[in-house]
């Protein structure tokens, strides 16, 4: 009996010095002292018997996207800091079978994530830091398309399933990186949402070049196809055509083709 009052004693002990850690953590936090919030929380789950507290992991969240939020953080170091936010937060709603403190919270502390790396890849942008921007404005998206599959909904901002100025945002930085195929993966997204506003032609037009210049055919038919339905007054799909047949040296079928156009 003894040892069993003894072991119970031990655990309760045990727990008690847990909670008294994350209680000195959440004050550090709470009086916005970041840094040593952020070496003690690391402390903490650096020790192997403190890995699956969720308390810890939702703390590390926070401590690590304010530390991103502060001026004087580099934004290299901000971007590292949203992402091991994210994964806290995951980590946190994986040992709380409950959700309580992010139920609490209304799921806020994703949003957050969300705009902060927005706003991350739109400042690196403007250092013309265009491959970090990139990185972000990615990161961005998969936050999103998190909160999307998990259907939180915030009175703060709507997401939609295509968000396009920022897939607009990722493209273009992908393409200032000279990373032109991811470009197009981007720019490709706008495409297959058969978006139809007059602002968006231009996608659809960066598209068929591409197509041409890389002797895609296939793609090029099909974008060309689609850029005639939605923007039918738009010459530039007979232009593009007109240079995809006139490259091939076929004589007969671009005088054929002038025809058609002239007949229409």
């Amino acid at each position: 009996m003894k040892k069993c009052v003894l072991i119970f004693a031990l655990a309760f002990l045990g727990t008690n010095a847990f909670a008294q850690d994350i209680d000195a953590i959440g004050k550090l936090y709470n009086d916005k002292k970041y840094a040593d919030a952020k070496t003690a929380i690391d402390k903490f789950l650096a020790d192997t018997k403190n890995a699956n507290n969720a308390d810890a992991w939702y703390f590390k969240g926070r401590i690590y996207n304010s530390l991103a939020a502060e001026a004087t953080t580099p934004k290299a170091q901000a971007f590292e800091y949203r992402l091991k936010a994210f994964e806290a937060y995951q980590n946190n709603q994986k040992y709380d079978a409950k959700d309580l403190r992010l139920k609490v919270d209304m799921w806020v502390p994703y949003l957050e994530i969300y705009a902060g790396l927005y706003d991350l890849g739109a400042a690196q942008f403007n250092d013309k830091d265009y491959e970090s921007s990139l990185n972000s404005f990615a990161k961005a998206l998969e936050v999103e398309n998190f909160i999307l599959a998990k259907k939180y909904e915030y009175s703060q901002i709507k997401l939609h399933a295509l968000d396009t100025a920022l897939v607009l945002n990722a493209a273009v930085a992908a393409t200032q990186s000279k990373k032109n195929d991811e470009a197009m993966m981007y720019y490709k997204k706008i495409t297959d949402a058969n978006v139809t506003e007059p602002q968006y032609v231009e996608v659809y037009q960066v598209l068929a070049e591409f197509y041409e210049k890389k002797k895609d055919s296939v793609n090029l038919a099909a974008i060309l196809e689609k850029g005639r339905r939605i923007y039918p007054t738009n010459g530039y799909w007979d232009e593009i055509e007109l240079k995809t047949i006139s490259e091939k040296g076929n004589k007969a079928e671009l005088y054929a083709h002038y025809d058609e156009l002239i007949a229409k």
